[in-house]
């Protein structure tokens, strides 16, 4: 079997983060990203059995979460990642990522590491900034 570029950026940002034991996210959300796509940047929420991601490709921007072992896993919203405009992110104990977009309302997701969310934070603000990631 063949591993797609999405797949493989995918997993290299994703490993950024303090995981948790979770198959789906490794298994199941690499499958709602386009082949050709390159990830970014990854933040999986708060640990449970159908947790969510942040991903963030060269295209898009993503909220998707695994939907369990028949479903797999499934997009709650995305938008182009032209229309992301801002992200604020505040530890402490009920965190909360908030991603703010031109278009529509903010996505919000808890996310499972308060230094993993403030990396994530302060990369994709520089993105938005700057159109690349920091060095």
């Amino acid at each position: 079997m063949t591993t797609t570029r999405a797949a493989m950026t995918y997993a290299t940002a994703l490993n950024r983060n303090e995981l948790y034991e979770s198959p789906g996210l490794r298994r199941d959300i690499p499958k709602v990203l386009h082949p050709e796509e390159e990830v970014l940047l990854a933040l999986p929420g708060v640990a449970g059995d159908f947790p969510f991601v942040m991903i963030v490709t060269d295209s898009r921007f993503i909220l998707a979460r695994v939907a369990g072992i028949f479903k797999g896993s499934k997009i709650s919203r995305q938008v182009p990642l032209a229309e992301v405009v801002g992200v604020r992110y505040r530890p402490w104990l009920f965190a909360m990522m908030k991603v703010d977009t031109a278009s529509r309302r903010a996505f919000r997701m808890m996310p499972q590491n308060n230094a993993d969310a403030e990396r994530f934070a302060r990369d994709l603000e520089h993105l938005i900034q700057f159109g690349s990631l920091p060095a």
